[in-house]
Order: C-alpha cells, then sequence, then structure tokens
C-alpha cells in the first residue's frame, strides 16, 4: 500500500492513494514512509511508529494517535482536527501550519455523497504529548486540550492557540511571538525564556482570579422578569407536537435512503421531547445536542453514529437499542435502562472498523446495564457508580479515568 501511494505522489503508473480511514493500524511501524496526502480520518494509530514519516497534508481528521512516536515526523498542514494525540511524542517534529482545532462533522463531499458519517470527534486532545524542539509556527490548536504538553524550544510563532486549556503546559524556550492567546487558559504553565508577546498573555488566563473574571464577563445578564399577566409555564421550552416529529421522521428516512440528496436530516438539538415515544424508530444519522428526553422511550431504536452529545436522557428506555457509534459526550443518562442496548463499535462492509460510541464525561450513575454491549465504547471520565455491571459487556473499552464504583 505505502509503495503504491509513493508511486500516487510521483504521478507513477500503477499508483494508488492510501485510503485507509477508520481502519486499526495500531502498533504498526510506517517509520520513514512518504504519506503525503494519505486519507487515515478516524485510524487508530495508537502506539505505532510514524518517525520521520511525511504526513504532509495527510488527512488524520481524528485519528487516535495517542502514545504514537512521530519525532522528526513532516506535518506540514496536516488535517489534524479533532486528534487525540494524548502521550505522543512529536520531538523535532515540523507541523508548520498543522490544523488541530476542534473537528467539526462534514456529512456530505461535492458529489452530494455522504463523507464521514456522524463523526465528530470533539476537540484535540494533545494531554501530556511531547513536542519539544518542534516546528509549529502557525499552527491551529484553537480549542483544542493540550494540558501538561511540553512544548519546550518549539517554534509557536503566529500559532493559533485561543481558547486552548494549556494549563500546566511547558513553553520553556519556546517562541511564541505573534501568537494568539486570547482565553487561552495558561494556569501553571512554564514560561521560563519563552518569547512571548506581553499584550498576548494580557488576554490570557494566568491564575484562578483570570478565569473567574473571564466567566463573569461571558455569562449573560439573567433575563428580565416575566410581566405580571404572563403564566410561569411561558418561559418553559415547548414539546414539539408529535405531527411536526413524525413529519421530521419522515424526511429523514428519505434522507437516509437518498444518501442526503433528497429529504433532510433529523435535527433535535436543543428541543424538548420528554416523554416522547420513539420505540422502533430509526435515528440513525440523527442530530440532537442538548435534546431532552426524559423518560422517552427509545426501545429498540435504531440510533447508529447519532450525535446526541450533552443530551438529557434520564430515566429513559433505552432498551435493546442500537446505539453503535454513537456520540453521547457529557449526555446525562441518570438511571435510563440500557438492558440489551449495543454500544459497540460501528462497522461496514468486511469488518473494517467505522468508530466507536463515545461517552466521554457521561453521567450513567443508576443505569440498568444488564447484558449492555459496552465493547470498544470510550467512556473516558464516564460516571458508572451505582450501575449493575455484573453482565455488561466492557472488552476493548477505554475506562480512563471512568468511575465505576462496586461491581
Amino acid at each position: 500500500m505505502c509503495e503504491r501511494h509513493v508511486r500516487f505522489v510521483e504521478g507513477r503508473p500503477n499508483g494508488a492513494r492510501a485510503n485507509l480511514p477508520f481502519f486499526d493500524l495500531s502498533g504498526l511501524s510506517l517509520a520513514g514512509r512518504n504519506l503525503t496526502g494519505a486519507h487515515l480520518s478516524g485510524a487508530i494509530l495508537r502506539d505505532a511508529n510514524l518517525m520521520g514519516t511525511i504526513l504532509d497534508h495527510a488527512d488524520l481528521y481524528g485519528a487516535d494517535l495517542r502514545g504514537a512516536d512521530l519525532s522528526g515526523a513532516r506535518l506540514f498542514r496536516t488535517d489534524l482536527r479533532g486528534a487525540n494525540v494524548r502521550g505522543a511524542t512529536l520531538d523535532g517534529a515540523t507541523m508548520v501550519e498543522v490544523d488541530l482545532r476542534d473537528g467539526s462533522m462534514v456529512s456530505r463531499n461535492s458529489d452530494g455523497e455522504l463523507k464521514v458519517v456522524g463523526f465528530d470527534p470533539g476537540p484535540a486532545d494533545m494531554a501530556s504529548a511531547r513536542l519539544t524542539n518542534a516546528d509549529m509556527a502557525r499552527a491551529k490548536l484553537s480549542g483544542s486540550f493540550a494540558r501538561s504538553a511540553d512544548f519546550t524550544n518549539t517554534k509557536l510563532s503566529g500559532a493559533r492557540l485561543d481558547r486552548t486549556d494549556l494549563r500546566g503546559a511547558n513553553f520553556s524556550g519556546a517562541d511564541l511571538r505573534g501568537a494568539d492567546l486570547n482565553g487561552s487558559d495558561l494556569r501553571g504553565a512554564r514560561l521560563e525564556g519563552a518569547q512571548v508577546d506581553a499584550e498576548a498573555l494580557e488576554q490570557a488566563i494566568r491564575t484562578d482570579a483570570d478565569a473567574d473574571a473571564r466567566a463573569a464577563s461571558q455569562t449573560p445578564p439573567p433575563p428580565p422578569p416575566p410581566a405580571p399577566e404572563e403564566e410561569p409555564a411561558a418561559v418553559e421550552m415547548p414539546a414539539l407536537p408529535a405531527d411536526q416529529l413524525d413529519g421530521m421522521l419522515r424526511q429523514h428516512m428519505i434522507w437516509l435512503g437518498t444518501s442526503g440528496k433528497q429529504g433532510s436530516q433529523l435535527d433535535l438539538s436543543g428541543l424538548n421531547l420528554e416523554g416522547a415515544d420513539l420505540s422502533g424508530k430509526i435515528l440513525t444519522l440523527a442530530k440532537g445536542a442538548g435534546v431532552r428526553l426524559r423518560h422517552a422511550r427509545l426501545h429498540g431504536a435504531q440510533l447508529q453514529a447519532a450525535q446526541f452529545d450533552g443530551a438529557d436522557l434520564r430515566s429513559a428506555d433505552l432498551r435493546s437499542a442500537d446505539l453503535r457509534g454513537v456520540k453521547l459526550d457529557r449526555a446525562i443518562l441518570i438511571d435510563c435502562q440500557l438492558d440489551g442496548a449495543n454500544l459497540g463499535t460501528l462497522l461496514v462492509s468486511a469488518g473494517a472498523k467505522v468508530m466507536r460510541a463515545s461517552l466521554v464525561r457521561a453521567r450513567l450513575a443508576g443505569a440498568s446495564l444488564l447484558r449492555t454491549n459496552l465493547k470498544g465504547s470510550d467512556l473516558t471520565l464516564a460516571d458508572l457508580t451505582g450501575c449493575d455491571r455484573s453482565t455488561a459487556v466492557l472488552d476493548d473499552a477505554i475506562l480512563d479515568g471512568t468511575r465505576l464504583g462496586p461491581a
């Protein structure tokens, strides 16, 4: 594959672009290979040897690079949005204009076909990564997570570090001239010998007092009190009428059946569907960030690759629901029923991996997990206290910082 890719890059006969999205390449050695422009979005490259690998213009959107060794690698204008490089080594890497911003979903390509369906990995994670002596000039890290990362002697001139979590990071000897630090969190960061503009530092968060002041400045003013004649219920979020929801579901079925060319994708984001009956409904690839589904009936529903981050699913019935590849980051699933639900890895064609179910920071305290399939799911920092896990399947699940409580 690598040899054919080199032929493709050089324009020689019998070449073919390396096209390995979502493939599991954990532990493989691709050291010194030329993978310029390779398609590796969502690929699992944990602990891979990528020393000296050329990844210029490559698509590593949402890739898992935890523990990988990229020392001396070239990543010029590489797309690493939403990638996880936690604990990776990038000593001496060339990362000029690399893109490590928040990930964003792309649902269609120029021909109207679905691209990376339902894939939204969120902010790039560089926590504890070693990026010493690297060239990251004009790199884009806006909104990413780089707590305790080591940027010693790294060139970050003109880099976009706004809204980046850099608590405890080491910038000793780093070049931060012209970097955008607006809203970046530098509490506990080391800046000995760093070259940084005083004006930029003034826009960063350096102390707890700075954080409190910024939070206060960004907190919207309280709403004015209702007029005397206004009913209290008027300020409540109205429930979505059943006939309107049915129409949205029909349009979603058309959207799925035509690969997005007709109909419209179901978007329940921010809506109030408390107590709604969606049993057996097809919600594949639906959006529902922050949707309110308390006590909702979703028994046997199809929710593959749905985007329900931040959703309120307290006491919801999700028994036997298909939740493979679902995104439930920061969702509230307290006391919900997940008996027999499938939150395993979503697969396509000949067993190729597509994506894990993501429940990062999800709250599942007291949820029922009888015979629940959580194989390969990402439960980083999730709360599973009070759950009966005796019959749940947790093989290969990511449990970094997960609160499990007694079994």
